[in-house]
Formats: C-alpha cells, structure tokens, sequence
C-alpha cells in the first residue's frame, strides 16, 4: 500500500514536471513566432520591443528571462541591461530575480524528474560527466561553484536535481547566490552605478584591467580553482559529520 503511495506522488510529480516544461516550451515557441527571439542579440532592438509592450513589458522581460535561465541559450547581459534601459536598475532586478528564481527551480525539478537523459542532450555526455564527478563530492561544491562565474549556473540547476542534494539546500544555494551576479549586472552593467563618460571612464579602465587579470588568472589556474573548491567542500562535509558526532 505504502508503494502504491509513493508510485502515485511520483507519477503526480512527473506529471507536474512536464507539464511546466511544456509550458515553458510554450512560452518559447510564442516569443519565436512573435519574433522576440530573433531580435534578443541586440540590446537596442530588445530595449525596443520590451517598450512596445508598455504596461506590459514586464511579462516580457520576466519571460525572457525564464526561458533563458532553462532551455534557451539566451546571453543573460543582453536581456538584462535591455531590462535596465527600460525600467531602471531595481525594478529589472526583482523582475528578473523572480525569473531566474523561477527558472532555476525548474531546471532543478526537470533535472529530478526528467532523470540525466535531458541533461546529456543539453551539455552532451562528456561536459555531463565532468560535472557530475564535482557535484558527487558534496553538495558544498556546489554552492561554492554558484559563487564563481567559471560553472555554467543553469546547467548546474539541472545537475543539482540528479544528485541526493535536498531541495531545501539548492533554494537557500540559489536565494544566496543568484542575487549577487545579477545585481553587479544591474547597476555596473548599466553605467547606473559608475557612468560610461567623465570621470567614470578611468575607472572602467582599472576595473575592466582587473577584470581581465582575474579571467586569465581564472582560465590559466582552472584545475587548482576547481580542485580547491573540492577540497574546501570536503573540508566543510567532514567538519558537519564529526560535529554531528561529537554532539551524538
């Protein structure tokens, strides 16, 4: 009896779970035949449809911004910034917060429900068995690998949902992790914060030169960030385990 329960809130759950992915599919093919889609390489030109929307243009911009975070490889900095230029650093933050929120949920339960078969598709097999090596040595690589623009923070949403990590664990992961890329790309991305003119160009100068010694230092030194962040995480694990022992 108990078996026949739990086939049954499986069965719910996969249900659940292809519904939204059908309508998130939905969603794409509405904004493909809109022509949204076509024109989300472009700043200006998405600036100016999410505009056309008026009143409206949030959906837009949340839409956008859903599909983006799932299973449509749409550059998060176009959509963003366009998001910006039209209604301003804080309110595009909570719109795409709520989106991208929305999405990494989503990737994680489609990742659970959908099984490994979906990401392969995605990353192919062998990108699929590099990342799944690092998740399996505990669920804190993967909370140190959302703090770090090196991992692809989607696709790890989906990979999350493969492992034994508690939903509970991803979420606290993901309300702690997402805000602090997107808010850099609100309010620097935009000129809010530090203007593209006057005195703001030296120190675009120093920050971008920064910028590049960090990526190359990131790019060069790869394999001993990622081994790091490894043993960090190990670290983190055995210290949880034997304090769980010494208080038993």
């Amino acid at each position: 009896m108990q078996n026949n329960n739990k086939i049954k809130i499986l069965i719910k759950c996969l249900v659940s779970v292809l519904v939204v992915v059908l309508f998130i599919l939905g969603l794409y093919l509405l904004l493909k035949n809109s022509g949204i889609l076509d024109k989300i390489d472009d700043i200006e030109d998405l600036k100016n449809t999410i505009r056309s929307y008026g009143s409206l243009g949030f959906i837009v911009l949340f839409i956008v911004q859903l599909l983006q975070t799932t299973i449509v490889p749409i550059p998060s900095f176009i959509t963003t910034i366009a998001g910006v230029l039209v209604f301003g650093a804080w309110q595009c933050f909570f719109i795409s917060i709520l989106a991208i929120l929305t999405g990494s949920i989503i990737s994680f339960l489609m990742g659970r429900y959908l099984g490994k078969g979906i990401i392969k598709w995605i990353v192919g097999e062998k990108k699929f068995i590099t990342l799944e090596d690092k998740l399996t040595k505990g669920k804190y690589v993967y909370f140190l690998m959302m703090m770090f623009p090196l991992f692809p923070d989607d696709i790890l949403c989906m990979m999350a949902g493969v492992t034994k990590m508690s939903f509970k664990f991803f979420f606290f992961t993901n309300i702690l992790t997402r805000p602090i890329s997107l808010l850099c790309l609100c309010f620097l991305g935009s000129g809010t914060l530090i203007p593209f003119s006057g005195w703001g160009i030296p120190v675009w100068i120093i920050l971008l030169a920064g910028l590049a010694i960090l990526m190359f230092i990131a790019v060069k030194y790869q394999k001993d960030i990622e081994n790091y962040i490894t043993n960090l995480s190990q670290k983190l694990q055995n210290r949880k385990k034997n304090k769980q022992k010494n208080e038993q």
